[in-house]
This record gives C-alpha cells, sequence and structure tokens, in this order.
C-alpha cells in the first residue's frame, strides 16, 4: 500500500510541479480520450 501511494504521490507531485509533464500528461489523456470517443460516434459508410 504504501509503495502504490508513493507512486501516486509522485504522479502528484510531477503533473503540480513540472508545467511540461502536466501539458503532455493533458494531451496524452485528451488524445486518448478523443480518439476512443470519435471510433464510438464515427458515421459507418
Amino acid at each position: 500500500m504504501i509503495d502504490l501511494l508513493s507512486d501516486h504521490t509522485e504522479l502528484f507531485k510531477q503533473f503540480s510541479d513540472n508545467p511540461s509533464f502536466k501539458k503532455w500528461l493533458g494531451d496524452t489523456i485528451f488524445g486518448v480520450t478523443y480518439q476512443e470517443s470519435a471510433k464510438e460516434y464515427a458515421p459507418i459508410c
């Protein structure tokens, strides 16, 4: 449990303190979410 907490704490620290990591993570999550959403609603031709 301590290892899990440490991993998430480090992730949050990087997200909070590192603007380039924050942008990369946000862009990556948006890209994955948008791609999956686009596949669901893509018209079938």
